[in-house]
């Protein structure tokens, strides 16, 4: 008798015995948003997506002005060049023409020497025979040491001429390399943070700074809703929060929104709140309420941000 009474919409407006059961908690979307900010304070120059466009994961969407990146990529390519250089010329030792003229004078002290042997040997034997002086024979004696020390001297030098820097001061060019490159790197890095992008693909939702302002980390210039990321928050009467625990599964429902639509809880919370003004209603308003957030399953595009959605427990899922 009650279902054919409630098959008449006039007779079941007024019978009490015809109002849909409640539904297990009631709720909104809310949006993830991420937003777009820059890692450092620079001055926004152009944005290519307006409020409602969707974007492409990893697009561009906002340039900064890289004058001063690019400035400092500029300035640590060159000392990396320089502490390249500095490094080459230490392990190489002496330049090339630096080598030729201490060669040069090794052949000349050689050529001294030679000269100076001839010079002893005949004093040597003009005094034996009595005919030099014996001063003489002590000048040539003098003159063939002296010879003979200034080869050694030129030798000593063209040695060390050839040889690398000291392993200290090579490791010390090293380590300038080293950090001439992180430099570098660095510079790179903050060039490419100067162009903004997300990496899901989504829809812009807002446009907070405009061209021509300076954006921070702490001033965004954009904020984008990427696909998906849109959750429940639910509220649940305290006599129905034994039933729901993380893992649930829920059956989603929403005006306009289809049929099918599930989600599955994420947190409970452990202390409970006063329903909240968004989803006032004269049974609820002064009620003690429970909040649950749940993560709908792929495919729920038709969730909006800010969209009421009352849900109910899955028991099938639950009885498995």
């Amino acid at each position: 008798m009650t279902g054919f009474v409630c098959a008449i919409p006039l007779i079941a407006s007024i019978f009490g015995g015809c109002a849909a059961p409640a539904a297990f908690a009631v709720g909104y979307v809310e949006g993830e948003y991420v937003l777009v900010a820059p890692i450092e304070i620079a001055e926004i120059s152009a944005i290519s997506a307006a409020r409602g466009d969707r974007v492409a994961a990893g697009e561009v969407l906002v340039q900064l002005e890289r004058s001063d990146t690019e400035i400092a990529v500029a300035q640590a390519t060159a000392s990396l060049a320089q502490a390249e250089s500095q490094l080459a010329d230490l392990r190489q030792g002496k330049r090339p023409q630096e080598i030729a003229v201490l060669e040069a004078t090794l052949n000349s002290a050689r050529a001294q020497a030679v000269d100076a042997d001839l010079t002893y040997s005949r004093q040597n034997d003009l005094l034996k025979r009595g005919i030099a002086a014996q001063s003489a024979f002590d000048d040539a004696s003098t003159a063939r040491d002296v010879a003979r020390a200034n080869v050694a001297q030129a030798e000593a030098n063209l040695a060390v001429a050839r040889l690398p820097a000291r392993v200290d001061q090579i490791a010390a060019a090293e380590a300038a390399v080293a950090q001439a490159r992180a430099v570098l790197e660095n510079a790179r890095w903050r060039l490419s943070k100067r162009s903004l992008s997300i990496p899901q693909a989504g829809v812009v939702f807002d446009i907070i700074r405009n061209t021509g302002e300076v954006a921070g980390p702490q001033a965004p210039v954009l904020s984008v809703l990427p696909d998906g990321a849109v959750k429940l928050r639910l509220y649940v009467p305290e006599s129905a929060l034994s039933a729901v625990a993380v893992g649930s599964r829920l059956t989603v429902h929403c005006d306009g929104c289809g049929t099918g639509m599930t989600a599955s809880v994420t947190y409970v919370a452990t202390d409970p709140e006063f329903t909240p003004p968004v989803i006032y209603s004269l049974d609820s308003r002064q009620k003690l309420v429970y909040l649950v957030e749940a993560r709908p399953d792929p495919g729920a595009n038709a969730l909006k941000p800010g969209q009421i959605v009352d849900v109910d427990l899955d028991l099938a899922a639950a009885g498995r």
